[in-house]
């Protein structure tokens, strides 16, 4: 594997797709790995139907899907968006549309070969995946059949962090490949699980800890599925969700939105890509990291308020990244290794120190 960690600098969104482009073909190696008509898995992060940052850039789905097919292969963008969204129970869908919320996002539109997860089908769309390493999910964990249908898989996560899990990057954007009630198991582990209780009414979904306390390390673990046909994760980072997550605001009431994530603009803003899942996720882990230490006072107060009975996002601000578990667990479960080679492109020296002392606190 190619553990090489590749990060350019954007100074406008003029460059944008040019500077995907370069990148991603020099990530891949030139897509050494893809032959015609092979099927490449893009899996965008697709939560809700709010628009970049709360999800992907629309261009990163945009470029490499053009760039795929001008190859010969073919493209599925494929993801079912979270419990609040979209409820999938053993009858059928219960509400909600990922292809719907694609579109509404800004990421793509009805000519884009997207597939929406929840409409495969309960038992006919979905596999149990149980191996060695993922030892968390007793009994394994059900993922849909593009894993196995697919050749290759690209993960285009975004920056952001998360009310449960304290940060949302490449490894919790594997949540949108499993089943409903797979998502509910891990759920069932983790903080605020009675909010996702209640998303998941009018469905027969059960919510049960079993007290393992692994909720972060389950997470990880989703990434054993996809590890011999993972080719890149590739993150665009012109804005972040500093705070809360991982959608614009925590409520709605009609048309009121409260609760609203913070966002940063990025400058300069990044893409960063990896063959490697544990490199690009820790490099990604430090740059929230260094955005959150500028945040304003006011966002920062309304986190604490909110968040009081969770500290995966104190974790992320006071824990050394190679200590935070998302790295520490992929690490043990050999997922990659912690960057240790990195290629900068049209950034300063001075940022280029900051998030390399970040990552080696």
């Amino acid at each position: 594997m190619n553990t090489m960690l590749y990060v350019t600098g954007i100074n406008s969104e003029e460059n944008l797709k040019t500077s995907i482009m370069e990148l991603f073909l020099k990530s891949t190696s030139n897509l050494e790995w893809l032959s015609p008509g092979d099927i490449v898995l893009l899996k965008p992060a697709l939560n809700s139907p709010c628009p970049y940052p709360s999800t992907t850039h629309p261009l990163a789905v945009r470029v490499i899907s053009e760039i795929i097919l001008e190859r010969g292969a073919k493209v599925v963008v494929g993801d079912q968006s979270g419990i609040r969204s979209v409820l999938h129970g053993r009858k059928g869908v219960v509400r909600g549309n990922s292809r719907e919320n694609y579109i509404k996002s800004g990421m793509g539109t009805e000519k884009d070969n997207f597939i929406a997860f929840e409409q495969e089908g309960w038992d006919d769309g979905f596999n149990n995946y149980q191996m060695p390493g993922t030892q968390s999910w007793h009994n394994g964990f059900y993922i849909t059949k593009w894993v196995e249908k697919a050749d290759h898989i690209i993960n285009l996560p975004r920056i952001s962090t998360h009310t449960q899990a304290g940060a949302t990057l490449g490894f919790k954007n594997m949540i949108g490949l499993l089943r409903e009630d797979s998502r509910m198991e891990y759920h069932a582990n983790g903080p605020y699980n009675n909010i996702m209780k209640f998303n998941a009414r009018g469905s027969s979904l059960k919510s049960v800890n079993d007290h393992t306390g692994t909720f972060l390390e389950k997470i990880v673990e989703i990434s054993d599925s996809i590890q011999d046909k993972h080719r890149l994760t590739l993150f665009v980072a012109t804005k972040a969700q500093t705070t809360l997550g991982p959608d614009r605001q925590l409520f709605e009431i009609g048309k009121l939105k409260l609760a609203k994530a913070y966002v940063t603009n990025i400058k300069p803003g990044l893409i960063f890509a990896s063959q490697d899942q544990v490199a690009v996720e820790a490099f990604a882990l430090a740059l929230l990291k260094c955005l959150r230490k500028e945040l304003p006072a006011k966002a920062r107060m309304l986190e604490r308020l909110i968040l009081f009975a969770s500290n995966n996002t104190n974790k992320l601000d006071k824990i050394p990244v190679r200590d935070h578990p998302y790295i520490r667990h992929s690490l043990y479960r050999g997922l990659g290794e912690f960057p240790s080679k990195i290629k900068f492109k049209n950034m300063s020296i001075d940022i280029q120190n900051i998030l390399t002392e970040i990552l080696q606190e």
